[in-house]
């Protein structure tokens, strides 16, 4: 059994942690297998517990710290 969820996917790449766990749970009310379940919900508690993880100030920062790259990037560097 293999977990596949291309949105669930994109978001945790995006370090959007939170939005991920929720879109996980949406999932775990369409399947109707045990085991498929069990698997969303350790899925689900990875993205939670690396929300907890990251401070508001530490976000602020990364987000910051990108868009200065993207801003260099986009002025011709």
């Amino acid at each position: 059994m293999e977990l596949k969820d291309t949105v669930a996917e994109s978001l945790e790449s995006r370090g959007l942690w939170r939005r991920a766990a929720r879109r996980w749970l949406t999932l775990m009310d369409q399947v109707t297998e045990d085991a498929e379940r069990e698997a969303i919900a350790r899925r689900r508690e990875r993205c939670l517990g690396l929300a907890a993880n990251i401070t508001p100030d530490g976000r602020r920062s990364e987000t910051r710290r990108l868009y200065k790259i993207q801003s260099r990037f986009s002025d011709g560097y």
